[in-house]
């Protein structure tokens, strides 16, 4: 296999992959945040969802800290309910933060010493959102409709918090439709997070170990550009463009 590395921008890379992500993962954010005020909103996780609102300005400005900051709280807030400590959300919260440090790591400005601690703790986080999304799909990822309802049932009506909310039907059927949207979403965030481990490869000069990456991500995920992009410049290929409109509403993944 003829692999090699040309003179792309580095930032280009990660930029595809970022935006990939937002446009895969933020949109679901998004949904709930600008109807926030649904009453099938889960009370208990509101704030977090509200704080997203935030995540893209402070993201796009590079306020790092504050981006840092925005996700362990959110964390907290996720971590504070059982129903959520284990689920897809934590893994998105992994995933932005691993984000973060590949932004800075591919920073023009940084010396080699600094740019490898940030590779590392960007594949740290990566590690641990596949993990997370890994252990969810294992359990909701083939889950029919009528069992996800069971389980979300039996958990928010058995709730202190929630037991006694006039809307406890619309919370249910809420977070059933979360699930389900998340059991093909998912797959498609995991096929993003191994576009980005094979971008840190990449940046190693691990040729071989990068390509398996988006090869990876491509199997879950057919129509993931940025890795399409990333096979085409290992091997000096032109980078295909995208449409805005495609990168806002990527084609879906099998829903089966």
């Amino acid at each position: 296999m003829n692999l090699k590395i040309t003179s792309v921008n580095r930032g280009t890379l990660i930029v595809i992959s970022i935006m990939t992500f937002l446009a895969a993962a933020g949109i679901i954010f998004a949904r709930s945040y600008y109807g926030d005020i649904n009453r099938s909103v889960d009370p208990r996780v509101k704030p977090a969802k509200v704080l997203y609102g935030r995540y893209n300005l402070y993201a796009s400005e590079n306020q790092h800290n504050k981006v840092f900051a925005l996700l362990d709280s959110i964390k907290d807030i996720y971590a504070a309910v059982p129903h959520y400590r284990d689920s897809y959300e934590k893994g998105v919260i992994e995933n932005n933060r691993a984000s973060v440090y590949l932004m800075m790591a591919l920073s023009d400005s940084l010396n080699k010493e600094l740019r490898e601690i940030y590779f590392a703790l960007a594949e740290k986080h990566l590690l641990a959102g596949i993990e997370l999304y890994d252990r969810w799909l294992d359990f909701f990822g083939s889950l029919a409709m009528e069992k996800i309802l069971l389980i979300v049932e039996d958990e928010f009506r058995n709730d202190e918090i929630l037991s006694v909310n006039e809307n406890l039907d619309a919370i249910i059927k809420n977070r059933v439709k979360e699930i389900q949207t998340a059991q093909f979403e998912t797959r498609r965030r995991l096929s993003v997070s191994y576009t980005n481990l094979g971008i840190i490869r990449r940046h190693e000069n691990n040729l071989e170990e990068a390509y398996s990456y988006y090869t990876q991500a491509l199997d879950m995920w057919a129509e993931n550009h940025a890795a399409k992009n990333n096979i085409n410049i290992l091997f000096g290929r032109p980078v295909e463009k995208q449409s805005f409109m495609k990168r806002l509403f990527p084609p879906d993944r099998n829903k089966e």
